[in-house]
C-alpha cells in the first residue's frame, strides 16, 4: 500500500513536468522589426526557413510578417532623382 502512495505522489509531481518546455512558441516579430536594417539577416533567415517548409509555416505570423516586410522593402518608390 505504501508503494502505491509513493508511486502516486511521484506521478503527481512528475506529470506536470512533462509539459515544461514542450511549447516552443516563437516570439512574433512585427513587420517593422523585420524591415529594420539591423535585422536584415534575421529577415533573410526567416524567409529561407518559410520557403523550405511552406506546408507548415506559410500561415505562421512570423512568415507572414517577414514576407510583407520583404514586399514593403522592395516595393518602395525609388523617389525623384535630384539634378
Amino acid at each position: 500500500m505504501r508503494i502505491n502512495k509513493v508511486l502516486l505522489l511521484m506521478a503527481l509531481i512528475l506529470f506536470p513536468l512533462t509539459f515544461v518546455g514542450c511549447d516552443k512558441k516563437e516570439e512574433t516579430k512585427t513587420v517593422d522589426w523585420y524591415m529594420a536594417p539591423e535585422n536584415k539577416a534575421a529577415l533573410e533567415a526567416k524567409l529561407a526557413e518559410c520557403r523550405n517548409n511552406p506546408g507548415e509555416l506559410k500561415d505562421t505570423p512570423n512568415c507572414q510578417n517577414a514576407a510583407l516586410a520583404r514586399h514593403k522593402l522592395f516595393a518602395r518608390p525609388a523617389g525623384v532623382p535630384k539634378f
